[in-house]
């Protein structure tokens, strides 16, 4: 029986890479800046910070409204006396600088080597996602990466993933699987522009409820090895 899927869309934050703590340190050196850093107003940035990035996939805000209001809104919010214009570039500084691999990730794309094509796609910024990529050494054990700013479009968008195809020699839906860790972005963008998909559902949290459906879900990334055939 010959494999199915000849090529993985994997998403990068909180599915390869360990965002969550990489925007714990970036954050904590930014806001450290202005004052003492605590538990909560870590957890209440992280709350509004993912706030944003699910109205971008929404459209209903711009990438450079999100970038140009984030910390003003944010330092508002909680009586911060910084300058939300000057902190932006800073935070992005500091998130370029942090790399962290989830549990079994470059195992994952090691196992992939010679018989699957992987390819990242992420809706990151591209002056963060860059040197993160590059000093980890990702973009090494991969074969491409489409981030959105500069494909033009963002995740779920169609023709995100449209343009994404166009670029990968002998692209076919039929033996493409998507994989992420969001169902707003990766599963139902994956899905309406016609690949099966695959949730990764690292806390156990997805209830169906949604009504975006994957084809798969996994806790594991090794869980992975069957469902590609390696």
């Amino acid at each position: 029986m010959s494999r199915k899927y000849s090529v993985l869309l994997a998403d990068l934050d909180n599915t390869l890479f360990d965002f969550s703590a990489s925007e714990r340190i970036a954050i904590t050196k930014l806001l450290s800046r202005y004052g003492p850093v605590s538990e909560q107003l870590l957890d209440k940035y992280s709350a509004f910070n993912d706030s944003l990035w699910k109205r971008l996939e929404k459209g209903e805000i711009t990438r450079k409204q999100l970038i140009a209001t984030r910390f003003t809104e944010f330092f508002s919010s909680q009586g911060i006396n910084g300058d939300g214009a000057e902190a932006a570039p800073l935070y992005e500084k500091y998130l370029s600088e942090t790399a962290v691999w989830l549990y079994g990730a470059k195992k994952l794309l090691l196992r992939c080597r010679g018989k699957i094509r992987v390819y990242i796609i992420s809706n990151g910024l591209a002056s963060v996602q860059f040197p993160r990529v590059q000093a980890s050494g990702i973009d090494k054990i991969t074969d491409g990466h489409f981030i959105s700013e500069l494909v033009g479009y963002n995740k779920p968008d169609i023709r995100y993933f449209e343009a994404v195809g166009e670029s990968i020699p002998g692209f076919s839906k039929a033996e493409t699987l998507v994989l992420g860790d969001s169902l707003t972005a990766d599963i139902k963008g994956g899905a309406e522009f016609g690949c099966d998909t695959c949730l990764y559902d690292r806390f156990s949290s997805y209830t169906g409820e949604s009504g975006i459906k994957p084809d798969f879900v996994i806790h594991k990334l090794s869980e992975l090895y069957k469902i590609l055939d390696i």
